[in-house]
């Protein structure tokens, strides 16, 4: 049968082109976009994503982990007090504008926190060591291409927010939307971003061996008013579906990927419809000569089998190509699940599309074919 149906498509290659086409013209929408929108989405949660051993004791008002309201210090003291906590690590993040030697600029988001544990970044540490952060002006920034097009090397200085800084060290994808993070030890973020030393954006909360994380998050939230505890990968699950809801990311893409869905069904489709309609005698004799439905459908469905499997391997090679030309900008990860999610979709355009043609040949009576 698979012999068959391959000899069916054969015959009129330029139909089977054509269906290929739609195919892979749809899969490679499809899992472009989705790529897309989960990169993006993971680059507003980086800092919390990258975080998650750590309780996140932020100001009650945060809806979301790029949204931190200042807190008092004192809420410092008054964290090492609860039972169950082992360390409490401050962190300040802040924006600012960096201006390089040939006169352009563009914004970086410093990230301030606590030598010589630095618990809160830098990660995705590539170049550098990181207790070169001790040393005066000395910040680390991203191989971002913003960055990376301002030629800028290590040990070069530039300005950030007035101030003559030091490059001692670069990240590799410790970004955030659209916009480079950059570290540094937490008072000299404080005087870079001109926060008071009375203040910080979070503490990142260190809990003994012995305790019970869910109690310390329950007493943290009772006893300290004005702000709200979280597991690291709760907050950034919260962060994450704020977004989600939120920032028209979701449904932006989403919109994009229905489109791509119902233009390769109406390519797939209409396609096999037209390759079927044009070869109506053929399938007509099969069933003139004893072949029933069941033979004509799986004929059909192999054919439809075959434009699967062939489209999605040339549309995960264009994807893959895609996601290696977009790495420095996009981090696309195409996971299991993605490529699982293809392949479903894949099946479900060509065996639709398939079913357009189906409904016509289960219907034909084989005397027809042989009326003039």
């Amino acid at each position: 049968m698979l012999k068959e149906a391959f000899k069916f498509m054969w015959y009129d290659k330029a139909k089977m082109f054509g269906i290929l086409f739609g195919i892979i013209l749809s899969v490679f929408l499809i899992g472009q976009q989705l790529g897309i929108c989960f990169s993006l989405l993971n680059s507003t949660i980086s800092l919390a994503k990258f975080n998650q051993n750590y309780i996140w004791v932020v100001s009650d008002k945060s809806q979301q982990v790029s949204d931190l309201p200042l807190l008092d210090m004192r809420i410092y003291r008054e964290l090492m007090s609860i039972t169950g906590v082992k360390k409490v690590n401050p962190l300040i993040v802040g924006g600012g504008s960096a201006k390089f030697n040939n006169g352009t600029k563009t914004n970086i988001t410093m990230i301030g926190t606590q030598a010589p544990s630095y618990a809160g970044g830098p990660w995705n540490f590539a170049i550098g060591n990181l207790q070169d952060l001790l040393q005066e002006g000395a910040v680390i920034t991203d191989s971002y291409d913003a960055i990376l097009n301002k030629n800028i090397k290590m040990g070069d200085h530039f300005e950030y927010n007035g101030n003559r800084v030091v490059l001692v060290g670069q990240t590799k994808g410790a970004k955030g939307l659209g916009v480079a993070y950059g570290f540094t030890t937490i008072e000299r973020a404080r005087k870079l971003c001109k926060i008071p030393t009375t203040k910080a954006s979070a503490f990142l909360v260190e809990w003994q061996d012995e305790a019970d994380i869910e109690q310390v998050i329950k007493s943290i939230n009772k006893e300290i008013p004005g702000v709200k505890a979280r597991e690291g990968k709760t907050y950034t699950d919260e962060s994450l579906k704020y977004f989600a809801l939120n920032s028209g990311i979701v449904a932006s893409f989403g919109l994009l990927v229905i489109f791509a869905i119902i233009t390769g069904f109406a390519i797939v489709g209409l396609t096999m419809f037209s390759a079927v309609n044009d070869r109506i005698k053929d399938y007509g004799t099969i069933k003139a000569i004893g072949g029933t439905n069941g033979v004509i459908r799986k004929l059909i469905l192999w054919q439809a089998t075959i434009y699967s499997i062939v489209g999605f391997i040339v549309a995960y090679f264009l994807l893959f190509g895609f996601v290696q030309a977009t790495k420095t900008s996009l981090n696309i990860q195409v996971s299991l699940g993605l490529v699982i999610f293809l392949i479903g979709v894949t099946l479900f355009i060509a065996i639709l599309g398939s079913l357009l043609a189906m409904r016509k040949i289960i219907k034909l009576e084989p005397a027809a074919v042989f009326r003039t």
